[in-house]
């Protein structure tokens, strides 16, 4: 154990800036009352003595036999009569000592005091230095001791098996320690002994606080680090331990430790926020007098090794914290319950602190608690499916997994609770089908929330990494990122498919609650009975979608999964769109008859909610981002699609939009014969684009390599069409019309 003091001066430490002051390169004789020491610099020559491989000790005794000698005899015995002189303060700060001065006492005093002064300030230095090479060295000697120890310890241990005493183990530990015949200790009972582990504290009060344990010094010794049951100690010198400090338990102190079990005692009263985010402890029992614990999120990734666990433990004699359901609660005070509604009782009142991760599929939150932490739920692993929450429930700090289902029985209530931290609501009515969850209302079904996504790339390979350290997985890191590549280019299967029923228990499925398709399959097909979808729809991870005819309102920011193969069919009977909506996609407006290609920023966006003619799409504003083409998925098809389908596009637009075209020329000709639209090819050649001959051969040409042989047609007739005009137009000679 090492104790941290708090930094206080000891007797013979100067406290004060050890940088003299300025002193001016001419010796002021007012310091000295003997000669001038001219020439003499401290800094000077404490750096020429170690360039000369002068130790500090050396040199002071060196320079101080000088000084005390001068003007003595020159054999031993008249040196011993001289008496020794006392520094003088200039001396000492040339001999690079900070003279110390008391108002109090006469130079004669001072001068008298000034030799022991030094030697007592070398002395400390010295004493100081020792001590930090002791204590660096406390770690070493530690854990050797507890190696020599181990056979004593495990003879120990066996003795008492033998003899039916379990000693100090914990419980459920005896019987993992016994084995072979009757009386006979297991082998596993001596692999199990006693580590004092390297501890740092500092007080805290009339007590101490544990600053750091230092666990990591078993795995880098070579020691058993995995399995480990720590107790922290309950009194050090007969002082209790009172806290734990936030960084007790660091990445650093713990790395490459597992823990099963750590007890905290009941003398303990703070617990740091952040004590446990970092070591990898799957069950943690919290003492009697815990009173302050406010548990920081926990990431299970963090900890080293990853932690697959964890969960706590009360002592029932705690007033302030219990463990319901698998919960860690914190009971609230009459100061928490003011600002709740009135007739509460405040003994019954709690406050979510930790959920046990990982959570069930299905948690129920005990009756009685008012405020979901921030930390309730830890990261790096699924949350709950669906959260049933009581009735007393009045707020979630933080925000929430978008994919879990809160259920309660208060709807409207719970809705403004959750929703604004991100949250899916329904009532304790809702019912599951085929992965998805409905509410009903007013005769009609509603899809709450569409079947769980699947695992990402990166979870799935996190995952099977942390099989392989652990020695539960048989496939190379180059194995495991080629089949996640397969899986992400494979096409969609049939069970990569979601086709929502149209009825549910004999209601019509009519809305798309908020946020119900965060994510969703590859294909996705809505019923012809859905009527509105509303905002959050993101169907993140579709490809093809199929929206219904008689669908009539999209809500903001759906089907924005930047993956949807176009263009996407949005009916006629649809007359309002959400802003940020089928961002950066392809979509055929039925309604208008064209294709648009909608941009990747969601605040240029095109789409209307309240339409003056129902066609809710704003052209004049899509014309202008054309131009610039920043964040369209195919510019040079956008251009064509525009032109191609010229719906509200003025004469003028015309003509820039064909400009553009003919600045890319080449792409466009390439364009236009590997889709083989003959519409497109009559909207260019009647914009104007084909009027120059070498562009037209070079058009022909394409389409003729391409197969395209009703749109080769076409071009021909126009060009014949064109030819036979300009010379109808024409007047002719009598010389011309007698031509063969």
């Amino acid at each position: 154990m090492t104790v941290e003091e708090p930094g206080h001066p000891i007797e013979g430490e100067n406290w004060r800036p050890q940088l003299a002051p300025y002193k001016p390169w001419v010796h002021d004789a007012a310091l000295d009352e003997t000669d001038e020491l001219e020439g003499t610099d401290g800094d000077l020559l404490i750096v020429g003595a170690l360039g000369m491989g002068i130790t500090d000790e050396e040199r002071m005794a060196l320079i101080g036999d000088a000084v005390h000698g001068e003007g003595a005899a020159g054999t031993e015995e008249d040196a011993a009569d001289v008496p020794a002189r006392a520094l003088t303060p200039h001396e000492l700060w040339t001999l690079g000592q900070t003279p110390r001065w008391n108002p109090g006492q006469s130079q004669g005093e001072v001068s008298s005091i000034t030799d022991s002064a030094a030697l007592c300030e070398t002395l400390e230095c010295r004493e100081t230095s020792n001590t930090i090479r002791s204590q660096l060295n406390g770690y070493r000697e530690t854990l050797e001791n507890s190696c020599e120890t181990t056979e004593e310890l495990s003879a120990s241990l066996t003795g008492e098996l033998a003899g039916g005493s379990t000693g100090g183990l914990g419980h459920g530990d005896v019987g993992g320690l016994r084995g072979g015949a009757a009386g006979e200790p297991g082998e596993d009972a001596l692999r199990h002994f006693a580590l004092n582990v390297p501890l740092t504290v500092r007080r805290d009060g009339e007590g101490f606080a544990v600053s750091a344990v230092h666990l990591a010094a078993l795995a880098e010794n070579g020691l058993p680090a995995d399995n480990l049951i720590v107790v922290v100690p309950s009194y050090i010198d007969d002082a209790p331990v009172k806290r734990i400090a936030s960084e007790a338990f660091a990445r650093r102190y713990t790395s490459g430790v597992q823990v099963r079990l750590l007890v905290v005692p009941d003398t303990v009263e703070v617990v740091g926020a952040q004590a446990f985010g970092s070591v990898c402890a799957e069950t943690i029992s919290l003492g009697a007098r815990v009173r302050t614990y406010d548990p920081a999120p926990l990431d299970m990734a963090l900890p080293n090794p990853r932690l697959e666990r964890r969960r706590y433990l009360v002592s029932a004699a705690n007033e302030r914290l219990a463990v319901r359901g698998g919960c860690l609660l914190e009971r609230l005070g009459e100061a928490a319950d003011a600002a709740g509604p009135s007739g509460k009782n405040p003994q019954d009142s709690w406050r979510l602190l930790f959920a046990e991760a990982p959570a069930p599929e299905r948690l129920a939150i005990s009756q009685g608690v008012r405020v979901v932490g921030s930390a309730a739920f830890a990261k790096g692993c699924l949350p709950p499916r669906v959260l049933d929450t009581p009735v007393t429930l009045e707020r979630v700090d933080g925000t929430v997994h978008p994919e879990t289902i809160w259920r309660g029985a208060d709807l409207a209530a719970l809705a403004r609770i959750v929703q604004r931290c991100g949250g899916r609501v329904t009532d304790f009515d809702a019912v599951e089908q085929d992965g998805c969850w409905y509410d009903f209302a007013d005769g009609a079904a509603r899809l709450v929330a569409g079947p769980p996504a699947p695992d990402s790339v990166s979870r799935q390979f996190s995952s099977a990494a942390h099989a392989r350290v652990r020695g539960g997985g048989a496939l190379s890191p180059r194995e495991i990122a080629a089949e996640a590549a397969v899986a992400m280019a494979a096409p969609a299967s049939a069970a990569d498919r979601l086709a929502l029923p149209r009825a549910v228990e004999g209601a019509p499925l009519t809305v798309i609650a908020e946020r119900a398709l965060i994510t969703a399959p590859a294909a996705l097909v809505l019923p012809d009975t859905v009527r509105t979808v509303r905002d959050g729809n993101a169907c993140k991870g579709t490809r093809k979608l199929m929206l219904p005819e008689g669908l009539r309102t999209i809500g903001a920011h759906c089907f924005c999964s930047r993956t949807l193969v176009g263009p996407v069919l949005i009916p006629a009977s649809v007359t309002s769109i959400g802003e940020g909506s089928f961002e950066y996609a392809v979509v055929r407006l039925a309604a208008a008859d064209a294709v648009v290609h909608i941009t990747s920023d969601q605040l240029m966006s095109c789409f209307l909610e309240v339409p003056d003619d129902g066609i809710p799409f704003d052209f004049a504003r899509y014309d202008d981002q054309l131009l610039v083409g920043r964040g369209l998925p195919d510019h040079l098809g956008a251009l064509l699609h525009r032109v191609a389908a010229p719906f509200r596009l003025a004469p003028a637009m015309r003509d820039r939009i064909v400009e553009a075209l003919r600045e890319r020329a080449a792409d466009a000709v390439a364009a236009v014969a590997r889709e083989g639209d003959i519409a497109c090819v009559r909207a260019l050649a009647e914009a104007g684009f084909l009027d120059d001959g070498e562009l037209f051969d070079r058009q022909i040409e394409r389409l003729r390599a391409s197969n395209r042989t009703d749109c080769v047609l076409f071009l021909m007739n126009w060009q014949h069409d064109r030819a036979e005009a300009s010379r109808a137009t024409t007047p002719q000679r009598a010389r011309d019309r007698f031509a063969l």
